[in-house]
């Protein structure tokens, strides 16, 4: 009796002694999980520089020339979209002179020259890989790699899949908010600059979505909503020096104006919300692509394994 009486207190110290060395290595380990779904590291490194409809895993050149051909696109719209700046035909305000630099406080143009962006990383992704394969005689699978050594993604490949990830939300959101809460037919004309920059931007980035090869990270939502986020601090610090709009009004957006706080704030963070929910959206359907491509691939070989039927 006595001996069951001296083994009772010794398991509640053992129990206890095991419940406070598991919660730190529980949340290590919860630490590690997060870590790991943030970084921008993703093997192979080719995913990057390849079409996902396409079976080498060498850049293809048709693949090639569709990145020459968006970034024309990009960059050639981009720089339309600053040089033909007017004031509105319905402006009835007093003359005012354009200041074109003025082009770069909008959280539209923001997005479009991350669009730009990605297009010419992924570009020279394309052009580096290409060149590196043909000055090569191994093959990715065949380059030895130390016991015990991690090889990292290219900084290339890593900052063009920040950018990408980046851009594609801030394109959905961007449509979604523009031709929402932001247009106004008094104002804003429907021309074919108008309609690239807030809706070709979406289009672009669907495309994109559907032809690349790496894959969108959950998790990642995180850097695009940090980036609205940061749209939103620098639109209350220019209201806070006195910067206004191109037509001279405080607020940059009307939605966003900080001599309103409270429903400046509550925009910016409904900004930050979807764009969780469009890097979700653009998270499914790269899933989707995968998977589609996968089955395509696994079709002619289930082919060629099948028992004649005669």
């Amino acid at each position: 009796m006595c001996k069951n009486v001296a083994i009772m207190p010794m398991k509640k110290n053992v129990d206890s002694a095991m419940q406070k060395s598991c919660k730190p290595a529980m949340l290590g380990r919860m630490w590690q999980a997060s870590r790991r779904s943030l970084n921008l590291d993703h093997a192979p490194a080719h995913h990057f520089a390849c079409s996902q409809w396409q079976s080498s895993p060498h850049p293809s050149t048709t693949y090639l020339i569709y990145r020459w051909l968006l970034f024309i696109s990009v960059i050639s719209t981009g720089i339309a979209s600053f040089a033909c700046q007017h004031l509105p035909r319905q402006y009835d305000g007093p003359i005012r002179e354009l200041n074109y630099m003025k082009w770069f406080i909008y959280f539209t143009n923001w997005g479009y020259l991350l669009i730009t962006l990605q297009s010419a990383l992924a570009l020279a992704v394309v052009i580096r890989y290409r060149s590196q394969k043909c000055n090569s005689t191994y093959e990715e699978d065949e380059i030895p790699i130390p016991l015990g050594r991690r090889v990292r993604t290219p900084l290339l490949c890593r900052a063009y899949w920040l950018s990408h990830n980046i851009a594609t939300d801030l394109a959905f959101v961007i449509s979604l908010v523009y031709w929402t809460l932001v247009h106004d037919p008094r104002i804003h004309e429907i021309n074919a600059i108008n309609v690239l920059v807030h809706g070709g931007n979406s289009l672009v980035m669907v495309i994109e979505l559907l032809v690349t090869s790496h894959p969108v990270r959950a998790a990642h939502a995180l850097y695009s909503a940090g980036a609205g986020l940061a749209y939103g601090v620098f639109s209350a610090f220019y209201w806070a020096v006195g910067g206004t709009d191109r037509i001279g009004l405080p607020a940059i957006y009307p939605v966003l104006d900080w001599n309103k706080p409270g429903s400046a704030f509550g925009f910016v963070s409904l900004c930050a919300v979807v764009m969780v929910f469009a890097h979700a959206l653009a998270t499914c359907v790269a899933a989707v692509r995968m998977r589609v491509a996968l089955r395509l691939r696994a079709r002619p070989h289930a082919d060629r394994l099948a028992l004649p039927t005669h």
